[in-house]
């Protein structure tokens, strides 16, 4: 029995989204070894992709959805995926099974895939003896994070059960007590080749782009020129203020949603 899931999190107002996930996944990891696991408010028209479904009502807050899943999966490890990290490249499936076997090799709480935000942003420091890993601060800014990674599935729990959206997960999450007690939180090199595709409910436009290819019909259009125009503004604040500070005063006064 696999020793993983690869939990994906979505929501009727993303089927457009979802679709275009699953048609990659089918061009890019065909050998998945992994059960993937669907967390979703209603069962979606193409399920056979998925090794399991979990429906929930709606109202029902991301991280509820997400802690109800992972309650009823067995196995000790979880990839957390959204879904929109579309896949852009086949997956080199020995690489990432190796990076998991790390994860339980050295105990840790989470393994990112990706090296986001960069380990230097986040003062990370490169684990002594080990290929391209680094150890993330714990009680740092998106030391937490639903970047591609592996989860020791009971630490995402304990996380989940604490938190409600998706920001909260990141922005508090990454302060939460449980990471006060020093878990062991990697981030590796880029190892797992997706793109972000969606953002604030838009297509950014290799996602569009994709979702053309796939012949997916979809009502969601590119930001308009507003919005491009304040997330400018946030990046050029995220590239010249440190990432705890920035953190800090949003989670102190609730602003700048993620």
């Amino acid at each position: 029995m696999p020793d993983c899931s690869i939990v994906v999190c979505t929501c009727d107002a993303y089927s457009d989204v979802l679709a275009v996930f699953v048609a990659l996944w089918r061009r890019y990891w065909p050998d998945c070894p992994f059960p993937l696991v669907l967390v979703a408010e209603s069962a979606p028209d193409d399920a056979g992709a998925f090794a399991r479904i979990f429906t929930n009502p709606r109202g029902a807050t991301w991280c509820d959805m997400l802690a109800g899943a992972l309650r009823e999966l067995s196995t000790p490890y979880a990839m957390l995926l959204c879904n929109d990290y579309f896949l852009t490249a086949p997956v080199d499936t020995a690489a990432v099974c190796k990076r998991l076997e790390d994860c339980k090799r050295l105990g840790a709480a989470s393994l990112r895939l990706v090296p986001v935000p960069p380990p230097a942003r986040m003062r990370a420091a490169q684990l002594p003896g080990e290929d391209a890993l680094w150890r993330m601060r714990p009680q740092s800014a998106y030391c937490v994070a639903t970047q591609a990674g592996f989860w020791r599935r009971e630490y995402l729990l304990g996380l989940a059960e604490r938190q409600k959206s998706a920001w909260e997960f990141e922005r508090y999450g990454s302060f939460d007590p449980a990471t006060a007690e020093r878990p062991l939180l990697l981030a590796s090199r880029a190892e797992f080749p997706y793109i972000d595709a969606v953002h604030k409910g838009c297509w950014e436009r290799e996602g569009l782009r994709m979702c053309r290819e796939c012949g997916v019909p979809t009502r969601r259009h590119l930001p308009t020129l507003r919005r491009r125009f304040i997330e400018c503004a946030k990046a050029f604040a995220f590239a010249l203020f440190p990432l705890d500070w920035i953190l800090a005063i949003q989670n102190r006064f609730a602003i700048g949603a993620k």
